[in-house]
């Protein structure tokens, strides 16, 4: 073929440097592409090799329809200006890979010497060949030659690579690995387009044959503005390998970028494909790059995550249930009988996966003896019921599992509700064990003439505060008035006033509350807070005049100091006790006022309440109930609730 002229390709150096770091596999892959854009059927890669083995010439081989020599200027010159671009398929309709006539560029990522061969028929049918030739020391030029008259009649373009990059041609010599991974980027492709067959050095890829199980997941979710995000997850796994990873896919299953799965999936050998249209979006306004800064991709791959997981995690559960088996077997297995409740499905599930990758990853253990395992196993049961947290430390620290493994256990059950349930029963049957053990401390005589409010009640409920509302933060307690103030005035960031003060000359913040609290109002109020101040009484003590004058003089303190601020905060004092006389009775019982509020500012800022511990006990089994109901968990008698209060504040209580 006689040289005919140079062309040149407008584009900067920054942009070529990007382009010349793809991937080995990535650069191979574009090539391919490149072809079936051109609809080609028959794609053939093949390898000349030296004595050594070692790669020397790279030839990708296609039937498609060539570059048309009229048409070289337009569709290879103009870098960015693609005629893919413009049209979205192929003239037999398969919908374009190639954007911006970038995919040339990578073969220079595997050699330096790059040539195309064209096989086109011209606007009369005739078939013409001619070759362009570019060089990697000079990639704004390009060489191509003149067209001449052909023999046969299909069409194709066969690109050579030669003066290859040993590193990087290196990374596609291994026949195996390589159809592996072409395997993994075009499966979707070449199950939805049988007829296409692509080869490595005569070795058909079929990922049908590679497949042991295929699944399909539909994606729907709305975005913040009411749109909806659709896709399709499908989820290759694979007979062999320990592949985790993630094609981005537009619709119609065409690989544009790949990720790594985001999370450790153990012995789960997968591939998956993410397709949307989102993708293909994303892909031809060249924003694939920058895609986490795009909403509805970030839904779209956290939906596809949740699905992974559990993909994941019942993977797993699978191949614990033969282990398990094993272990019931040898009677080493720490449960009984058939789960109750969803709480004790759940907590078995979690350690029966951690028994399999305690088994996989250290074997010694099947070979200790059997009152060893068994004590390895009922460690891991209590750590669950106890608190689920810990059992990371076991797994690091006495079990000595491997960190990798130890990620891949915390990854399956991060976001999952198993984890969570069993954190949330224990919360939650720990407050009706203390409610029920609280009840019975405050209410029956025998303890109610000997539990003393400050040494004993108060520093029970400092580490209860739930009981007041989960909403509210810990402030202070058992401090005077004036130093009440100085922790007012430090949360409203107001610390220069608090330094001005002169303390010692307020007389009327002598007065020492039980407990303080405040929270913060929700969004749209910033800097808003309610302060909450709890008067706690001894139980032996019947609430009347005296300790009712006690909270006013509270609120009054608090009303008539101008440090103390009213605009955006609420005060609410709460009188605590357990018998009210008739004259507290007849407080609480206003004409216009909730019963129990004995006092409310004009502005509202200010409120006083008066309560039984009934109320507040009842209330908080109220608030409880319907999770106790969910969860089915049982308080039986009041006797466990107390033996719970006594193993957890044995000091406070009294024998």
């Amino acid at each position: 073929m006689s040289l005919l002229s140079n062309f040149e390709v407008q584009i900067t150096n920054d942009h070529i440097n990007k382009l010349l770091r793809f991937s080995p596999i990535r650069a191979l892959s574009e090539l391919i592409w490149n072809a079936l854009d051109a609809d080609a059927t028959e794609i053939e890669i093949e390898f000349e090799r030296n004595a050594l083995g070692g790669l020397e010439h790279i030839i990708i081989r296609d039937n498609g329809d060539g570059i048309n020599f009229d048409l070289v200027n337009d569709q290879f010159g103009k870098l960015g200006d693609s005629h893919k671009t413009k049209r979205k398929t192929s003239p037999n309709g398969r919908r374009y890979h190639g954007k911006l006539g970038q995919g040339r560029y990578s073969g220079f990522v595997l050699g330096k010497t790059v040539e195309w061969v064209s096989l086109y028929k011209n606007d009369l049918g005739v078939l013409h060949e001619f070759s362009i030739t570019g060089d990697k020391n000079e990639l704004k030029v390009f060489r191509k030659s003149a067209p001449q008259i052909a023999l046969g009649t299909k069409t194709g373009v066969t690109v050579s690579i030669t003066n290859l990059i040993d590193e990087n041609a290196d990374d596609i010599a291994e026949n195996k690995l390589l159809i592996q991974q072409l395997t993994m980027i075009f499966a979707p492709y070449l199950l939805a387009y049988s007829e296409i067959s692509i080869k490595v050095e005569g070795v058909v890829l079929e990922p049908a044959k590679q497949i042991k199980k295929l699944s399909e997941s539909i994606l729907f979710q709305d975005n913040e503005q009411g749109l909806p995000i659709r896709g399709v997850l499908k989820v290759i796994e694979w007979k062999t390998g320990s592949y985790k990873n993630m094609y981005l896919c537009g619709q119609s299953g065409i690989a544009f970028e790949e990720e790594k799965a985001g999370f450790r999936t153990g012995t789960f050998s997968h591939t998956s494909y993410l397709m949307s249209s989102i993708i293909d979006d994303l892909w031809e306004t060249n924003q694939i790059d920058v895609r986490d800064g795009n909403p509805d991709y970030v839904i779209l791959r956290n939906m596809a995550d949740l699905i992974l997981r559990d993909l994941a995690r019942q993977k797993m559960i699978l191949e614990a249930s033969e282990e398990i088996k094993r272990l019931k077997k040898e009677d080493i297995y720490p449960y009984r009988g058939e789960p109750k409740t969803v709480v004790e499905e759940a907590e078995r599930q979690i350690f029966d996966i951690c028994a399999v990758k305690i088994n996989q990853f250290m074997p010694d253990i099947s070979k200790g003896s059997k009152s060893n395992r068994e004590f390895t196993y009922r460690l891991m049961k209590e750590a669950l019921q106890s608190n689920p947290d810990s059992l990371q430390m076991i797994l690091k620290e006495v079990l000595k599992l491997p960190q990798e493994q130890q990620d891949e256990l915390a990854a399956i059950l991060e976001r999952t509700s198993l984890e969570s349930i069993i954190n949330t029963t224990k919360l939650i049957s720990n407050r009706l064990l203390f409610l029920s053990g609280l009840e019975q401390i405050l209410l029956e005589d025998d303890f109610q003439k000997r539990l003393k409010e400050r040494s004993q009640l108060h520093k029970i409920l400092v580490r209860e505060l739930w009981l007041f509302g989960d909403e509210y933060s810990y402030g202070y307690d058992d401090i005077s008035l004036r130093n009440v103030l100085k922790q007012h005035l430090h949360l409203l960031e107001r610390d220069e006033i608090a330094n001005d003060i002169d303390y010692k000359s307020i007389k009327s913040l002598n007065d020492i509350p039980d407990i303080g609290l405040f929270r913060q109002f929700p969004t749209g109020k910033p800097g808003h807070y309610e302060n909450l101040i709890i008067e706690l009484k001894r139980p032996s003590c019947n609430i009347g005049i005296k300790e009712i004058s006690q909270v006013k003089r509270y609120a009054h303190a608090i009303e008539r100091n101008d440090h103390f601020d009213k605009d955006k905060t609420k005060w609410k004092i709460i009188l605590l006790g357990v018998h009210l006389d008739d004259y507290a009775e007849f407080e609480i019982k206003q004409a216009g006022r909730e019963t129990g509020l004995i006092h409310k500012s004009e502005t509202g800022s200010m409120e006083v309440w008066v309560k039984e511990w009934n109320q507040v006990i009842q209330e908080a089994k109220g608030k409880h109930q319907h999770l106790k109901q969910m969860l089915e968990l049982e308080v039986k008698d009041n006797e466990e609730g107390l033996n719970y209060l006594r193993s957890k504040y044995k000091e406070y209580i009294p024998d």
